[in-house]
């Protein structure tokens, strides 16, 4: 593979993202933070791309490694681990939201973008502006990483502005796909149920923390239900559920719009690893699919298994 191919990939790739309205050499000199005659050299080819500037760029653009070096090689993909840099857990944890809220604003405005997803607990990005739930996830991750001592209390409980805010952004951009198909175990509810308890059980929340905690569940299935039977999300974006007759064992979730994709693994708990691979991409979406077909759909539509479904969960939330 020569370098001047793998120079008209990234170029390609760059010119594909960019913001509209924006020129690749203006952008790449305020991105780069170098001179223009130095951005053009590079865009002729007469100087390569340093590791540190494709970085940069696929940081911002969300241009994949493969695409930069035109990795093709059969049974090859690179996996992004999205290993975390900040020695602080909230910086940390703040990196891994603002990786999810930087997708879903890549397929944004994009009217044939898609969400599929397939989980087996309630999805984050659905209740990311509920404080106390907001507030618990990141407790849990707070404790499963043992670097810093858990809160006597949620409600003492200090966020950063910033990660509140990521928060709220998070689960408008979610509502503003083009179409989100969900495929739910029958459960979803019980996981987030039994960490509650467990977590009570230790004395690391209230018992005040519990009842906020169970309010929140509540009105979070009364959204859900009433988003169910809509059938979308707000200004007409569609929304898909279905409920799995079948098992499965982890979170798979992929997004596309018409000129990117990308397949997510849930692994560490709140983090994920990821490919922007079409092979992989093509693999997760029919896995995804094929779990729709082993589903019932109580969006929209199957108004009997709905209301079964809700007051199954319900049941599950009222043991708090």
């Amino acid at each position: 593979m020569t370098k001047n191919y793998i120079v008209k990939e990234l170029i390609n790739q760059m010119k594909e993202r960019i913001p509209p309205g924006h020129n690749l050499a203006n952008y790449l000199t305020d991105t780069l933070y170098m001179g223009k005659e130095a951005v053009y050299r590079r865009l002729r080819g007469e100087v390569a791309f340093t590791f540190d500037e494709i970085a940069v760029i696929s940081h911002n653009l969300g241009i994949s490694i493969d695409q930069i070096i035109g990795n093709h090689l059969s049974n090859r993909v690179t996996f992004d681990l999205n290993l975390l840099h900040s020695p602080n857990l909230m910086e940390s944890y703040y990196e891994i939201v603002e990786r999810y809220l930087r997708i879903f604003q890549l397929v944004n405005g994009d009217e044939n973008s898609e969400l599929y997803s397939a989980t087996n607990t309630a999805p984050f990005t659905l209740y990311s502006s509920y404080e106390y739930l907001s507030k618990f996830r990141i407790c849990r991750w707070i404790y499963q990483n043992g670097k810093m001592k858990t809160p006597a209390s949620l409600s003492d409980m200090h966020v950063p502005e910033k990660i509140i805010n990521a928060h709220k952004k998070l689960s408008e951009s979610i509502r503003k796909v083009g179409k989100t198909y969900f495929v739910w175990d029958s459960n979803v509810f019980q996981s987030v149920v039994k960490e509650i308890k467990y977590f009570a059980g230790l004395n690391l929340i209230s018992t005040s923390d519990v009842m906020y905690l169970k309010n929140e569940l509540q009105q979070l299935l009364t959204d859900l239900e009433h988003l169910s039977i809509k059938g979308e999300f707000n200004e007409g974006h569609e929304l898909y559920i279905y409920l799995s007759n079948i098992d499965f064992e982890a979170t798979y979730s992929y997004v596309s719009r018409k000129d990117y994709q990308i397949s997510l693994f849930r692994v560490y708990s709140i983090n994920s690893m990821d490919s922007q691979s079409p092979q992989i991409c093509q693999i997760q979406k029919n896995w995804i699919q094929s779990l729709k077909r082993h589903s019932t759909l109580i969006s929209g539509s199957g108004e009997a298994q709905r209301i079964a479904f809700i007051e199954k969960q319900r049941n599950i939330i009222d043991v708090l």
